[in-house]
């Protein structure tokens, strides 16, 4: 006989909503993908067969104006199938047909799937920062010592309120300020104890320090961090989970450290695996202890390289404001967003070619399954913040320039336009069987590594 629990309900709720979010996800960007191809070539006279989510047996589907929709069995993928797209199919009559198609209409039917995902990608942006997002203020938590901030009188608990004239609101704005302007003097207005208001002058120095992905880059610095002590999310089963702290916890102290920012935290917790730690937490109104243990977790970095540290299965956030605007700033937000996706993605996606990045990284669905469930779980915006960012991740994906990807048509149409004819059949052939070759080994991969994640 199985025995039914509470928490096998809530296990199986759990991967329920989960599935549920990353079928949502995956359909969404699928859907929007292959929509770009589609009307596209509508567009451009060429008739369109099938319009279809996922590949293989059919689920359901209906039939209209010639074009037969339907959501197949493996939602891994989908396609659009145009009338003469296929160069061995016999047409006793070409018109409207994808080969009868300019090859300048042939290419921009490849393009038009990534082009979509971007669109969607700076829709959805555009639509977020309307209706609003939670972003760090700009409250000063932890001032190092020595560094410019200190020297000018910059305190713990300050508020940054304008830089040089310009009103800053959020924390990305006054980093991109000081990191853009080393060795340049400028006057910060502060507001301190919420009544008092001064103006101090500051010079970022210009510092080395580096990026995500471990590259030494020089940017002003002036030695603060925000203020960051607020427990925003708390995985279920963690050891915080498990100790009695809860979302909406200030920590104030961990033993004798003093928590005002995230080095902080990392220092007195994340650095000391194994070891039981006094928590001093205010809930509401009120302080309370709590004894908690880092677990000692290993991941694997950018390198490819083993590291190892605490693990508590919280994270913290500091004075949260709203970041809105109106249609014309969410606009410029949106595609500003979207820019630094692609080009954070492209960086990553080159640095994985040539070696930099180690393979390990690379992720299957497995993993988008994974971090699908975790965003949702968090919430609505962070599910569709997720897809985003995802969507971009697909239109990049698919330029790449590898035979049977959007990408590869696109480098063979435009070897035609400079040749002035197409590549012959059997050339395309041979780069498909190649292409397909690669893309599977690259999904196969993928679900090494997914597999070793899940065991590891």
């Amino acid at each position: 006989m199985f025995e039914f629990t509470a928490s096998s309900l809530d296990t199986f709720l759990s991967y329920g909503f989960k599935t549920t979010a990353f079928l949502i996800g995956l359909a969404a960007l699928i859907f929007v993908h292959e929509l770009g191809h589609f009307l596209i070539a509508r567009k451009c006279g060429v008739i369109v067969e099938k319009f279809s989510i996922g590949f293989g047996p059919k689920v359901i589907g209906f039939k209209s104006k010639g074009t037969e929709y339907l959501i197949a069995a493996i939602p891994l993928g989908g396609y659009v199938k145009m009338k003469g797209e296929d160069p061995t199919e016999e047409l006793t009559d070409t018109q409207g047909s994808f080969s009868a198609a300019s090859v300048y209409q042939r290419l921009a039917i490849a393009f038009g799937g990534p082009l979509f995902n971007f669109l969607f990608a700076i829709a959805i942006y555009i639509g977020i920062y309307m209706v609003g997002i939670p972003a760090s203020g700009t409250d000063v938590g932890k001032v190092h010592t020595p560094s410019p901030a200190q020297k000018a009188g910059l305190q713990t608990g300050d508020r940054i309120l304008e830089i040089d004239g310009e009103k800053i609101r959020y924390w990305h704005e006054l980093q991109d300020i000081i990191h853009n302007a080393p060795g340049k003097q400028m006057e910060f207005v502060i507001e301190r104890d919420s009544k008092t208001i001064l103006t101090l002058p500051i010079t970022p120095e210009a510092k080395e320090t580096p990026d995500l992905f471990g590259d030494k880059k020089s940017i002003g610095l002036i030695g603060i961090e925000r203020l960051a002590r607020r427990i925003a999310v708390i995985e279920k089963g963690s050891p915080a989970d498990k100790a009695g702290l809860r979302v909406g916890d200030d920590i104030l102290f961990i033993d004798d450290t003093l928590v005002m920012g995230f080095s902080d935290l990392k220092t007195a917790a994340l650095d000391k695996p194994g070891q039981e730690l006094t928590f001093h937490v205010m809930r509401n109104g009120q302080e309370q202890i709590f004894k908690v243990t880092p677990e000692l977790k290993t991941a694997i970095d950018l390198k490819g390289k083993e590291v190892s540290g605490g693990y508590m299965g919280f994270g913290i956030s500091g004075v949260m404001v709203t970041e809105k605007y109106s249609l014309p700033g969410a606009i410029l937000r949106g595609m500003k967003e979207t820019w630094e996706r692609i080009y954070l993605i492209s960086v990553s996606i080159k640095k994985l070619i040539t070696g930099s990045i180690s393979p390990k990284n690379i992720g299957g669905p497995i993993l988008i399954y994974q971090v699908y469930g975790k965003q949702a779980e968090q919430g609505l915006i962070y599910f569709v913040l997720l897809t985003a960012f995802l969507s971009i991740n697909l239109g990049l994906l698919n330029l790449l320039p590898i035979p049977i990807l959007d990408g590869g048509h696109i480098l063979f149409f435009l070897i035609e336009i400079v040749k002035g004819k197409p590549i012959s059949e059997s050339n395309r052939e041979r780069a498909a069987q190649v292409g397909l070759f690669m893309l599977l080994s690259l999904m196969i991969f993928a679900f090494y590594n997914d597999i070793m994640r899940v065991f590891n």
